[in-house]
């Protein structure tokens, strides 16, 4: 055989080669990610459903691997379970994991997916985000809140301490009653008297939310599913409910400014709807029309997102430090140090302080008992490349963040609550930049508003652990940790606790 031959017969297997290699067949499919087996017609919802999702999907990783693909009728399901996977899928490739699946909840709760929880990527998405971090939810609107969370928390401590030493207090129902009587008033300006009724329906959203309801997992089938489940059915309800209120207050602090108006006086923007009804004058300017609906939207998910970071992971926060009176007491002496013989702390007081230990404390909870375990589902627009595993286009995408900030490869002692792993500098945080560490997400589609779930979070935890001792009731040994479902993972049961007024001694004259 001459060489030209021979040059010839190479140049053709190398053809055949790339061209088998390229051809969109059997090499591809073979490569997508390795999974648990399936059962006929329902493939891997057995898995998931009714269950601790977060916590089961850790125990198929551990199995299967950091990038792990389940079948849910005939979407594919891909399961993220690492620090460089999830860097790859919240930064790298955000722009084609960035889309969200339309989950039945958006469709209806979420006023047709116009919120920015739930909404595609769109032009829409882009500017109504846009518009609420520059305009809701700016460091300057925050702050000006400031004066809300002062008076609905110290409302709080002077509750616990009309209860007395010896009353179990309700730690859970407290944590969270600040955070939706601030969120109440920062939103429309009242805590008006159906507000329990809201919240309810509030967290009703949340438990619907996880993207693992049986007419979500089928999405060609969701609306009849959803009808057939009886889900849909719920969430009509769930929205009746707090339409009719949120249509009330829209329509009151209309007229409660054109009132000014008419009267001469100047009309101020005092809460969230105002700002945004101020912004639907001149909607023409935002590039798309701000409708009622939108401004429903926005708040439902102010309240969604601010009881879930602020309400949930003080909650969880109280439970740990109960756990672990080491580090209640090492963060008392501190905040007590502190603020030796003041009888009240302002927000402006913690701004000027440096209570390092606190901050600590915070993100250590948040670690351990991230708001969203799973972050919020996203969906994949193109056919990419995933781990060295061929990820389909519109697949679902869920990175597992409480299993990675929970893995000892990125974690000594994962599972113990110890504040101090994050003093050393260049220590982990939670702004999106460190991967094992994402309880808001990363990217363009990280939780816009964490640092007003955060602002009540600190406060409250300050002024709890300055004015009081805090310690189990008469014959319980131990905290109770168990979980409930949902995409937020509250606790199941609530925290009961004591709580002995501490009087702080008077401060020294100088």
């Amino acid at each position: 055989m001459d060489d030209t031959m021979y040059n010839a017969i190479l140049l053709a297997l190398l053809a055949v080669s790339i061209l088998q290699f390229l051809r969109p067949g059997a090499s591809r499919r073979l490569r997508r990610p390795p999974g648990p087996r399936t059962l006929p017609a329902i493939g891997s919802v057995h898995h998931v459903v009714n269950t601790l999702v977060h916590r089961s999907l850790r125990e198929l990783a551990a199995v299967h691997g950091p990038i792990m693909m389940l079948k849910i009728g005939p979407m594919p399901l891909v399961v993220v379970t690492s620090r460089e996977l999830a860097r790859e899928v919240l930064k790298v490739q955000d722009p084609n994991f960035a889309n969200r699946p339309r989950l039945l909840v958006g469709g209806i709760c979420g006023y047709g997916w116009t919120d920015i929880i739930f909404a595609p990527t769109s032009d829409y998405w882009r500017k109504i985000r846009k518009l609420c971090i520059h305009e809701v939810l700016s460091p300057k609107r925050i702050l000006s809140f400031q004066y809300i969370r002062e008076e609905e928390v110290q409302r709080q401590v002077e509750a616990v301490r009309a209860a007395g030493p010896d009353t179990p207090v309700n730690v859970t129902r407290m944590v969270y009653d600040i955070s939706s009587r601030t969120i109440s008033r920062s939103s429309f300006g009242e805590v008006r008297p159906d507000m329990a009724v809201f919240q309810d329906a509030i967290k009703r959203v949340i438990g619907l939310s996880s993207g693992f309801n049986v007419p979500d997992l089928f999405p060609r089938l969701r609306e009849v599913l959803g009808e057939v489940s009886g889900m849909k059915r719920k969430l009509r309800e769930i929205h009746r409910t707090f339409d009719s209120i949120l249509v009330d207050i829209i329509e009151e602090r209309r007229s409660v400014r054109a009132d000014r108006l008419a009267a001469g006086k100047e009309v101020v923007d005092e809460n969230v709807v105002d700002v945004m009804l101020t912004l639907q004058k001149n909607d023409d300017s935002l590039g798309f029309p701000l409708t009622d609906n939108t401004i429903k939207a926005v708040v439902l998910d102010m309240f969604a997102g601010g009881t879930g970071t602020s309400g949930s992971s003080t909650d969880w926060a109280m439970s740990e430090l109960a756990r672990n009176p080491r580090v209640m007491k090492k963060l008392q002496d501190e905040i007590r140090r502190t603020f030796h013989g003041k009888e009240t702390i302002t927000e402006a007081d913690l701004r000027n302080s440096d209570l390092k230990y606190l901050k600590l404390v915070m993100k250590e909870a948040i670690r351990l008992h991230p708001a969203a375990p799973l972050l919020v589902p996203r969906e994949s627009i193109d056919t990419t490349e995933l781990g060295g595993y061929v990820v389909p286009g519109k697949s679902r995408i869920v990175v597992n963040a409480w299993a990675i900030s929970r893995d000892p490869r990125y974690w000594k002692d994962p599972e113990e609550f110890r504040p101090e792993r994050f003093e050393e500098d260049g220590a982990v945080d939670f702004h999106g930049l460190h991967f094992e560490f994402t309880p808001f997400g990363a990217g363009r589609r990280m939780c816009p508003g964490y640092n007003y779930g955060l602002a009540g979070m600190e406060l409250t935890l300050l002024q709890l652990m300055y004015h009081f001792d805090w310690r189990l009731p008469l014959g319980v040994d131990e905290v109770d940790m168990e979980e409930a479902m949902g995409l937020g993972v509250r606790r199941k049961n609530p925290l009961m606790l004591c709580a002995s007024p501490y009087v702080p001694c008077p401060a020294a004259v100088a």
